[in-house]
């Protein structure tokens, strides 16, 4: 073990001209002594080397959201009236994670995180032109030296920066929208139900139970051994062949899946969607969003959506987040029923 000691420069020069420390009284600045060991001071040298190396790992702090703020309407969309047939367009988005909310009564809601990171209308589709009515939309950020110049001619085109995923939306002809027009996360009203189409994550080679949701072959009381998780028959004795198509042992994902998901908060800030439940995919995988179809639709009724899309209005603050509103009842507020009956 080793002592270092460490003076300040007046104490220094004053030794080289040979004054006594302790018998001067002009010298203001005492002599600083420290005595650091031989393990202290290697601990520091590493940790100011892991310090200099998570640089680059360390995220920037969140930025301050406003409460509310003041949306423009560049391209002079009007709002228009839907009707029966009427169809909006999706958007695309990126799956950031998972995360917990709380409620306004305490309930934790398990939510997705989804960004719609620099979404712009790349191409609108017409019937007259093209023969099908639909918009093309444009997601992320692709750096030009990566896409080819027909690509980037069309992003000139419709006056938007180099995209990293591009999509096809089918719309009614009262919903079409003109190209270069951002979508936001206010396309969305919290508490609506939308679908949500991905592809699952890769699984591996799994077997029928858990590829299929096959039940088993049961417990050892039926007299059989080490069958318990086995496929079981995979077919008859006339035909003596396994038929094309059986539900089988073999590799598991990514197959293309649809799930029904409720917008629990959307922020328009940052263009962040808080779907409630699990998303397929992983994370930074692209999904679609869409209204919901179908019987699932049947539950939007009551919500009125913005056709085409949200259009502001000006000089009105619209509010930075908004979140479901809450269930009028106390979920926690259970009836009051004794243990036991008396009479029992």
């Amino acid at each position: 073990m080793w002592r270092r000691a460490l003076a300040s420069p007046q104490a220094l020069h004053s030794l080289a001209a040979g004054v006594n420390l302790r018998s001067s009284t002009a010298l203001q600045a005492p002599l600083l002594c420290v005595a650091e060991s031989r393990r202290g001071f290697y601990a520091s040298k590493w940790q100011k080397r892991l310090g200099h190396l998570l640089e680059g790992r360390r995220r920037p702090p969140v930025p301050e959201i406003p409460d509310k703020e003041l949306v423009s309407n560049e391209f002079n969309i009007r709002p228009c009236k839907p009707v029966l047939g009427s169809k909006r367009t999706g958007v695309l988005a990126y799956k950031i994670g998972c995360m917990s909310l709380w409620d306004e009564w305490g309930v934790k809601h398990m939510v997705t995180v989804c960004q719609l990171d620099r979404l712009h209308v790349v191409q609108t589709m017409t019937l007259q032109k093209h023969g099908y009515e639909a918009l093309q939309l444009g997601l992320g950020y692709r750096s030009i030296h990566r896409q080819n110049r027909t690509e980037l001619g069309h992003y000139i085109k419709a006056g938007v920066g180099p995209k990293h995923h591009v999509g096809e939306f089918r719309v009614s002809s009262d919903c079409l929208l003109p190209a270069g027009l951002p979508l936001t996360a206010r396309h969305f009203v919290p508490g609506q139900w939308v679908f949500v189409s991905g592809w699952s994550k890769a699984k591996g080679y799994q077997g029928a139970m858990k590829r299929w949701g096959f039940s088993g072959g049961g417990s050892d009381k039926h007299g059989h051994k080490k069958s318990h998780r086995s496929q079981g028959s995979m077919g008859q004795r006339g035909a003596a062949k396994v038929w094309v198509g059986k539900k089988s042992a073999g590799h598991m994902g990514p197959d293309p899946r649809c799930v029904n998901a409720k917008v629990f908060r959307t922020e328009s800030a940052r263009n962040l969607i808080f779907l409630k439940g699990a998303l397929p995919g992983y994370k930074g995988s692209i999904v679609k969003i869409s209204d919901a179809r179908g019987k699932t639709a049947l539950k939007n009724l009551h919500i009125r959506l913005p056709h085409p899309t949200f259009v502001a209005m000006p000089d009105l603050e619209y509010p930075v987040t908004i979140q479901e509103p809450p269930q009028q009842k106390d979920p926690f507020l259970y009836p009051e029923q004794p243990l036991y009956q008396p009479n029992d």
